[in-house]
């Protein structure tokens, strides 16, 4: 007990007798092996964030050090000409978004984290939903010569239970991810949002003919900082937290999240959310949402 007062936590309680003193002993050898894993998770949670705050410092300090490098020359009269001023400016503001991203993508990550973010979970029409993130992004894509399309099979017609937002800013992630893995040497990069479903779920699958993931990486891709490739996420923009704040936000719709992916073929997302019950579906909600 000493020891254990101490923070010696690696010393077994070892006891023979089954009386009163067998079973303080006991008790007190349970104690251990628990306060043992509290601090093996702790000190866990302690390297990731530490890791976290150097994977985002590096993310900050690239566009950073562009916009700095670009006012400096803008003030040093480097950019003589109107295009080449407006170039600049260019670089500057593509930067300034980014750092705006991953600041934001950190904070939505930490109130994940601490079971602090809010969510508004409303009856929601998933097939009208997912046509205009397919419409929306395809616009967006398009200029990067990437395809974007809906495939539908939904003849139950089920609303889900969803946060708008949120299940946008899942699905946005996960293109996003897509997008910066695609394969440049195919001559047709494509990426589609499937729906399909079982009789409690709507499943959806968005699914690339990018690089594509190894088998022995795939377990991990929802775990915070990972990173397939550091060299191209780094070149890409890549955070690292796309994917598990994917995970968190469809984790706290009751939902589940997985990877199927087979390499230099592509990768596909699946997602489920679960139906609205037909007992507690307002009659005007289908109506509502066209």
């Amino acid at each position: 007990t000493a020891d254990i007062a101490r923070g010696n936590l690696d010393g077994a309680i070892n006891y023979r007798s089954l009386d009163e003193v067998g079973e303080l002993c006991q008790s007190f050898e349970q104690m251990r092996l628990q306060l043992k894993d509290a601090q093996t998770l702790r000190q866990r949670y302690e390297n990731n964030r530490k890791e976290l705050i150097a994977n985002i410092s590096h993310d900050l300090k690239t566009p950073i050090t562009s916009i700095r490098g670009y006012v400096q020359g803008m003030m040093e009269g480097v950019a003589r000409t109107p295009d080449k001023e407006q170039k600049y400016m260019q670089i500057i503001y593509n930067n300034s978004v980014e750092m705006e991203r991953l600041i934001d993508e950190l904070f939505l990550f930490s109130k994940l984290d601490l079971k602090q973010l809010d969510f508004n979970f409303e009856p929601v029409n998933i097939e009208a939903f997912l046509r205009d993130c397919a419409e929306e992004k395809g616009y967006e894509l398009e200029s990067n010569g990437i395809q974007v399309s809906y495939i539908g099979s939904y003849p139950s017609q089920a609303p889900v239970i969803a946060d708008r937002k949120r299940l946008q800013r899942v699905i946005n992630n996960i293109i996003i991810n897509a997008e910066q893995h695609c394969d440049r040497s195919k001559p047709l990069s494509w990426l589609e949002i499937v729906l399909l479903e079982n009789e409690t779920e709507a499943i959806i699958e968005i699914k690339d003919n990018g690089h594509g993931i190894p088998a022995e990486n795939l377990p991990y891709i929802f775990d915070r900082l990972y990173r397939g490739d550091p060299a191209r996420s780094r070149q890409s923009g890549g955070s690292g937290l796309g994917l598990s704040i994917a995970k968190q936000i469809i984790e706290a719709h009751g939902g589940r999240i997985w990877a199927e992916s087979e390499e230099n073929a592509g990768t596909s997302i699946f997602l489920t959310l679960p139906k609205v019950k037909p007992e507690t579906v307002p009659e005007t909600v289908n109506e509502a949402d066209k």
